[in-house]
């Protein structure tokens, strides 16, 4: 009951921090920086590894899942940031728009200098560590992969959009060439060893045949040369089976520059939208509205406590520690009469 009497008493004192709460609020969202978004569509087309039969659901992974989760990982890298960053013309953007970038306090008129500091870091530093936060990778359906890119300007927006686009392709080609390449390299080695097992095999048998004219090429009837031509016809197959694989290995390899995996529906176009801000105010209002309402839950606490105005018996009682003989109700409309003294 005291707190609600201490509320009546001082309503302004006790309203206006949820004002101001409100208005910082949604001043704070209204100064920052205006954002704009591109959006690219990808068609994905490529082997999971590892993915079973489509009859196993809990082994089987959506390839525009697996194509996210590698965009994700190479957009939590330096180095792809900051390949992107500088083919996109972010990093441009940010040394020739110091400010561009400022968000929070900093975004605040005449308080950017007091929010920065030299520890702030380079445009490289920002690059690195804004640029996950700028795109959204979205999967649409298990072959559709979304790009949604934020940015300061649409065309910013939308030449970072196809700057990601070019660097994942470069580094999803790069590491299937170098895959390809080490297949070549390897099934190289393996046919160069068969063909050598091949021709010693044969020459045995050639020589073997030679040597007993009368036995038949096959080595029907001759289990010495049975032997040697089963082992003639066993490297044979081996041979064949390695050197198809070599040649597979070599046309991937020639082929790897087309292959990586996808393909762009719907390119990022110039013409962005503005990032709609009423989320943010709704998210920055709710905010202060519980800040102002904590704020004024405080200061009516704090006026209570530093109330000593004795309304009631009980009051008496804390403050003076004397017992209450009687008490006159007050009588709304009433009027009190005083009498002078020495009057009767």
């Amino acid at each position: 009951m005291r707190f609600l009497e201490t509320f009546f008493r001082h309503r302004i004192v006790a309203i206006l921090p949820v004002v101001l709460g409100l208005a910082v609020a949604a001043g704070y969202v209204l100064v920052q920086p205006r954002q704009y978004t591109s959006t690219a569509s990808l068609w994905v087309d490529l082997t999971v590894p590892g993915n079973a039969a489509a009859s196993a659901a809990e082994q089987y992974e959506d390839p525009s899942t697996y194509l996210q989760s590698q965009i994700q990982e190479l957009l939590a890298t330096r180095s792809f940031a900051l390949a992107v960053g500088q083919s996109g013309g972010l990093i441009s953007y940010l040394q020739d728009h110091p400010q561009s970038g400022a968000s929070g306090l900093a975004a605040i008129p005449g308080l950017g200098a007091l929010s920065s500091s030299g520890s702030a870091g380079s445009v490289d530093d920002r690059v690195a560590a804004d640029l996950p936060n700028m795109v959204s990778v979205v999967t649409a359906g298990p072959q559709v992969l979304n790009l949604v890119v934020s940015g300061p300007s649409p065309q910013l927006a939308a030449a970072v959009a196809r700057a990601l686009i070019r660097e994942f392709t470069s580094q999803v080609v790069t590491a299937a060439q170098s895959d390809d390449q080490t297949s070549v390299s390897y099934y190289g080695q393996q046919v160069a060893q068969a063909q050598l097992s091949l021709q010693q095999a044969q020459q045995q048998l050639t020589e073997y045949l030679a040597a007993h004219p009368k036995v038949p090429a096959d080595g029907t009837g001759d289990a010495t040369a049975t032997e040697l031509y089963e082992a003639v016809q066993i490297d044979q197959t081996s041979y064949q089976s390695l050197l198809s694989q070599y040649q597979q290995a070599q046309l991937d390899l020639a082929n790897a520059k087309s292959q990586s995996g996808f393909e762009v529906m719907d390119a990022p176009a110039a013409g962005g939208t503005a990032v709609s801000i009423t989320k943010k105010l709704v998210e920055a209002g709710a905010a202060g509205l519980l800040i102002g309402l904590l704020v004024s839950a405080l200061i009516v606490t704090g006026l209570t406590w530093a109330d000593r105005t004795a309304r009631d018996a009980a009051d008496v009682r804390r403050v003076l520690g004397l017992e209450v003989a009687a008490s006159i109700e007050q009588i709304p409309g009433g009027t009190v009469t005083s009498t002078p003294a020495g009057e009767t």
